[in-house]
């Protein structure tokens, strides 16, 4: 049993529908799941089988509709609109698989805007954004706009976004999915890297079988339901430095 100061994310009867009446589908049909701090999870399962639901619930961008979503001793159905949107500041990290990314601002810039919404001077945050695109081999691109980033390139900008207001708790939608293979390990290393930092915790949706090694535990989903969760084959050591 996972006692509670271990636990990020505790989900209970999760249940999430889009539309009413004849054109109601359910996305989640009572999930119940727990994220551990310092840990690795990966969310696998064929397209359409509420994954990205799923994560958009866990980091409070969507509201269930009935059972509990608990991230860090925080029941999210509680929370009113300003306080979830104040509490995601301050803890999650989040990649969208479209990027996201602001088209007028370059590569730097962009992976600064959490530092910007916090306060953070401006030279202090482009330095630690900086920082950042050099650990994603991104260092000579620092300056570019997205339109002249490969998507690959682009969804390297979101990763470092997602990671340089150093959140408790990093979610990812197909991280690697634009990303060769050797890209995508270094990325995914640096990911794991903040994994394993105290307090802190990774939620990774893919269909990449290259990566399920770098996981401490897998969670199989199909049809709104969580089938199966299981420790990941192979486990590698976590990475010991690199933390950002």
């Amino acid at each position: 049993m996972v006692i509670e100061s271990e636990r990020a994310v505790a989900c209970r009867g999760v249940h999430k529908s889009y539309g009413q009446g004849d054109t109601r589908v359910a996305a989640l049909r009572g999930i119940d799941l727990e994220v551990r701090s310092g840990e690795l999870l990966m969310l696998v399962g064929p397209s359409g089988c509420g994954k990205t639901t799923l994560i958009s619930v866990i980091a409070g961008i969507l509201d269930h509709d009935e059972g509990t979503c608990i991230v860090f001793g925080e029941d999210l159905k509680r929370m009113t609109r300003a306080e979830k949107t104040a509490f995601r500041g301050r803890n999650i990290g989040f990649v969208f698989q479209t990027y996201q990314l602001l088209p007028a601002l370059s590569a730097a810039e962009n992976v600064a805007v959490p530092l910007f919404i916090h306060g953070v001077p401006r030279r202090s945050a482009l330095e630690r954004a900086a920082t950042l695109l050099e650990r994603m081999g991104m260092a000579e691109k620092r300056n570019a706009l997205p339109a002249q980033l490969s998507s690959g390139q682009q969804q390297r900008v979101a990763i470092a976004r997602s990671l340089v207001h150093e959140p408790r708790l990093i979610v990812c939608d197909e991280p690697t999915s634009a990303l060769d293979r050797q890209t995508g390990e270094r990325v995914m290393e640096l990911l794991r890297a903040v994994a394993v930092a105290p307090g802190r915790s990774l939620v990774v949706v893919t269909h990449d079988v290259r990566i399920f090694h770098l996981a401490d535990r897998i969670a199989a989903m199909d049809d709104g339901r969580i089938q199966e969760v299981s420790e990941a084959p192979e486990r590698s050591p976590h990475p010991t430095s690199g933390v950002p």
